[in-house]
């Protein structure tokens, strides 16, 4: 899958875009090159180009950080494709707590995308559903993006951003296996498919302590039904309260009581 048809697809995944938002993208990634203004100059100006739906996914997990601030402990994204949510956290982390050098920002993903589908994961299903769906072989760029952020932060000599690369199946447990201090601020569950959802909430809920927050940016879709059940079968629906944002549809979470 090459970039056009990457940037295309975050557009529609959902099912429930027109021709016009397929246009939008289209003739925003040709505005963005013509614009006035060096690459820093455009990311300084950032919302002239970003799509109003990933400024209000910002948004939202802006408000889920705020949640977590006096709650001690790692922040754990499920599923990093590109890195954008990762480096909200770790941002965040910079502004509003910048000497706390123990709050650490840990990315679990592939990066060869799904290394399986299993029949929890059959629904309304998208072109990618498919084992290596996903990919983005983004390592070494995120790893550059995380020495650049290293340059621009209060304690940029302890390292707070870190990727853990493989299945998740077997990363996660071995990742808590060689931390055993770990403890976990917020589990932010983006795999979209079953198995490592079920594992990563079977690994670090008892690490979470109360009023730790756990994310979740599948829950209740059709499209990838294998969150719902991994968190259906791990901590039940009916034992959370699940919460929402007005302004935009994905992202939900709730607090651990």
């Amino acid at each position: 899958m090459n970039k056009e048809s990457n940037s295309d697809y975050s557009m529609v995944n959902l099912g429930t875009q027109t021709e016009k938002d397929l246009q939008y993208s289209r003739e925003l990634g040709s505005y963005y090159e013509r614009s006035q203004g060096t690459h820093v100059d455009k990311a300084r100006n950032f919302t002239k180009f970003v799509p109003r739906q990933a400024l209000a996914a910002f948004l939202a997990k802006h408000e889920i950080f705020r949640r977590i601030l006096s709650t001690h402990g790692a922040i754990i994204e499920c599923g990093v494709h590109l890195g954008g949510g990762l480096m909200t956290w770790a941002q965040m982390s910079a502004i509003y707590e910048p000497v706390n050098h123990v709050r650490q920002i840990i990315g679990f993903d592939t990066f060869e995308g799904f290394p399986e589908l299993t029949p929890e994961d059959r629904g309304q299903n998208l072109p990618y559903a498919q084992k290596g769906g996903l990919a983005t072989n983004a390592e070494a760029d995120l790893q550059e993006c995380i020495r650049l952020f290293d340059l621009n932060r209060p304690l940029g000599h302890i390292a707070k951003v870190q990727l853990v690369v493989g299945d998740a199946v077997s990363t996660i447990p071995q990742f808590l296996a060689s931390n055993p201090h770990l403890v976990v601020a917020m589990l932010y569950l983006d795999f979209d498919v079953y198995k490592p959802t079920k594992v990563a909430i079977e690994t670090f809920l008892p690490r979470m302590p109360k009023g730790a927050v756990i994310a979740f940016d599948q829950l209740n879709q059709a499209y990838w039904p294998g969150e719902t059940t991994a968190v259906y079968e791990t901590l039940g629906i009916r034992n959370l309260r699940i919460e929402r944002f007005p302004f935009t549809p994905q992202i939900s979470y709730a607090v651990l009581e």
